[in-house]
């Protein structure tokens, strides 16, 4: 899906919700291939459904799927559950698309109900606060019974997908961030375009060569949001949680050094806008030179006709490493109550993952597949040139407040509060981060 230009940092964590869905395709039938054993199993489970109340007028059972995919990916997803739809006789999905907001008000107060959808689809922001509300169910016995081959899952996808000692929901798509960097900007500084950075101090030559300030020209934007500033202490060999024990990582010296190390290019070398700057104008219009986000950034510079390249997310010190994360669908307890509901569901969740199905998603979205074994793909990159590079990224994705039911309370609390106070305030980046590591632990002290 196209993801709306950013007016702040606020609204990028919920382009995460507005992530493309996938295209249907024709069924492996080798009995050697991993998705068609697997289908044989969902086959049978599917087959004893015909008995349930929720049989459809030919004998379907039909399983109600709620999402919020009501972009320019809308009429991709709506063929794509009419395509299995008929492709079988023993499943009829009936989708409901509306607004996030509104989805996620109506799940609240249809699941107190007993209502409400068989399945769901969202990111996983998400999962930790509804499972805990008793609106997901897992689906351990999804896996156990090798409906997917989840070897064929990006690095860190199964942590998107488990909560508490569970697998809570069955992969529907995937996405990590890439470095976009515009070609012109870079001829302009006496750069090579074909030789885009590699590492951290090769970014940020780039982005002081491609600064002028006087021409409202910046090499490099640096958000202050969500999963921007994480990355980068990542790549330095810190986190900003520790999972495990639920607390703040976020003043450890291996964070601070890779903010302070950020901080003092965007300060002092004046490499970056505010951080509130409409970047997508800014390297349409050629005064911004990199950028790191996702593949729904492809089709809109292609159409601002912007001599845009892209590559991997240079590496840092200790690892290269970029954010990566997708949207999963999670069965809902209303739908686990019945067997056979229930096995509609994994069967169309089984349909998604296979391997055509995923191919011709990859080609008509522009998104990359959730399967690795695509990764090299002709037709898929000859469909995107830019899919190579982000399906390359999804090996070195990583995922991040996984497990967290205040996620949200998280970035608007802890990164948008005190990054705005070191970016735009010029606050001391030790103390600053002291501060923030303190109000985080009070939010993670509610979750241990």
């Amino acid at each position: 899906m196209k993801k709306l230009k950013r007016s702040g940092w606020v609204a990028a964590l919920c382009t995460l919700l507005l992530v493309v869905t996938a295209c249907g395709g024709k069924t492996d039938s080798s009995s050697s291939n991993p998705d068609a054993k697997a289908s044989s199993s969902a086959s049978a489970s599917a087959s004893a459904s015909s008995d349930s109340g929720n049989a459809a007028p030919h004998g379907k059972v039909t399983i109600t799927f709620w999402n919020g995919f009501g972009g320019s990916d809308r009429p991709v997803l709506e063929g794509l559950v009419k395509k299995f739809n008929s492709s079988q006789d023993q499943v009829e999905v009936k989708m409901e698309i509306m607004d996030w907001s509104v989805l996620y008000q109506k799940l609240t107060t249809a699941s107190a109900s007993g209502q409400g959808p068989d399945f769901i689809a969202f990111g996983p922001e998400n999962i930790a606060k509804y499972a805990d509300l008793g609106v997901l169910a897992p689906v351990d016995d999804f896996y156990s019974n090798n409906m997917i081959d989840t070897s064929l899952l990006p690095q860190g996808y199964d942590k998107l997908i488990h909560y508490k000692g569970h697998f809570i929901g069955m992969p529907m798509n995937y996405f990590a961030h890439a470095l976009y960097f515009n070609k012109d900007m870079a001829k302009q500084a006496g750069l090579d375009p074909e030789k885009p950075p590699t590492t951290w101090d090769e970014m940020a030559d780039w982005a002081v060569k491609m600064t002028n300030p006087k021409k409202g020209q910046y090499g490099m934007t640096l958000p202050d949001g969500w999963v921007y500033i994480p990355q980068l202490i990542w790549a330095n060999g810190g986190d900003v949680i520790d999972y495990d024990t639920k607390t703040s990582m976020i003043n450890k010296p291996e964070a601070v050094e890779a903010v302070k190390y950020w901080a003092d290019l965007v300060l002092n070398q004046k490499v970056a806008p505010a951080p509130n700057t409409d970047n997508l104008k800014m390297f349409a219009s050629g005064k911004l030179g990199m950028m790191f986000d996702g593949p729904w950034m492809s089709p809109q510079f292609k159409a601002a006709k912007v001599d845009y390249g892209v590559a991997l997310m240079p590496a840092g010190p200790k690892k290269q490493v970029t954010f990566g994360a997708g949207l999963s669908m999670h069965l809902t307890s209303k739908g686990a109550k019945d067997e056979n509901v229930k096995n509609a569901v994994y069967k169309f969740a089984q349909w998604w993952f296979q391997k055509d199905t995923q191919k011709e998603w990859a080609i008509k979205i522009g998104f990359p597949p959730i399967r690795t074994d695509l990764a090299g793909d002709p037709e898929i990159i000859q469909s995107n040139p830019d899919l190579k590079v982000f399906m390359e990224s999804a090996q070195i994705g990583q995922p991040w407040l996984i497990g967290i039911v205040n996620s949200n309370k998280i970035t608007s609390d802890v990164f948008q509060k005190y990054f705005d106070q070191i970016l735009l305030k010029k606050a001391d980046v030790q103390s600053t981060l002291d501060q923030a590591s303190a109000d985080l632990d009070k939010i993670l002290a509610t979750e241990r």
